[in-house]
């Protein structure tokens, strides 16, 4: 690790459920990294802040982050990091960690973490939706083969086979 580096560990959620939390890795044993106030309140707002590399792992290995490759020299990426040291805002979903140390690096704000959630929530909905309308076109097949119009057609059918 060095000076300018993404550094990323894991952290559990809840029991098996864990997440990657990323940092920028200052050089001298510090690491800057956007975090929630209160870790059991997600929602309920953050800071970007600097601590030791040590606090930082909470006793995980730490890995560096390469991809996407820096766009900026290490000593760019510490300054756009130390520049938001005590800003306000933190969010999961569209202003974490992840959102902030590759934005440190590669002028992009972008979290693989979430997109990889919003895909997966994307393919449930997906699912989800051409099951109902499946349903509701074998409910509508039914019903109208009850009424007399689908009578109507089954007699067609019947007569054409015959």
């Amino acid at each position: 690790m060095a000076h300018g580096d993404r550094l990323r560990v894991r952290r559990r959620l809840v029991g098996p459920v864990s997440y990657r939390h990323h940092g920028i890795d200052v050089g001298d044993g510090t690491v800057i990294h956007a975090r929630p106030d209160d870790p059991g309140r997600l929602f309920g707002g953050g800071r970007v802040v600097r601590t030791s590399l040590e606090e930082f792992a909470a006793g995980e290995s730490i890995d560096v982050v390469n991809d996407p490759p820096a766009a900026f020299s290490p000593a760019e990426i510490v300054d756009r990091a130390m520049q938001h040291v005590n800003r306000e805002g933190y969010c999961p979903v569209v202003d974490n960690c992840e959102h902030f140390a590759t934005w440190c690096a590669t002028g992009e704000r972008r979290s693989r973490q979430v997109d990889a959630v919003m895909a997966g929530i994307g393919r449930f909905a997906t699912a989800a939706a051409t099951v109902l309308v499946a349903r509701s076109a074998v409910g509508l097949a039914a019903r109208a083969a009850r009424g007399p119009l689908g009578a109507a057609v089954t007699t067609l059918v019947r007569r054409r086979l015959n």
